[in-house]
């Protein structure tokens, strides 16, 4: 894999981290063939909370941005698609920088 250049991430934004996130789980739930909804029921995830990961949600404020997912629930959906936490990690981090 190749090495992610820190230097690069300290400028991103978290919106561009949410929407690299959004696509790679979009990319893995897809090519597995699974709905948001059969992916949220297998990870207890609320389908809301998964929508709002994927697809986002506009706010109160008006503002539209993604869920955030919690440490724990990351580490899940990683293993769910086979991944190590830090596999899954560089996955979304490359996506990032490529956005």
């Amino acid at each position: 894999m190749p090495k992610i250049d820190l230097q690069n991430l300290q400028k991103m934004e978290d919106d561009r981290f949410a929407e690299a996130l959004a696509k790679v789980l979009r990319r893995h739930r897809k090519a597995r063939g699974i709905t948001r909804d059969g992916l949220a029921f297998q990870l207890g995830l609320h389908k809301n909370t998964l929508y709002g990961v994927e697809v986002g949600i506009k706010r109160k404020s008006g503002h539209f941005s993604h869920t955030q997912l919690t440490m724990t629930n990351f580490i899940r959906l990683a293993a769910f698609f086979g991944y190590q936490p830090g596999e899954f990690l560089q996955d979304v981090l490359i996506e990032a920088i490529d956005c």
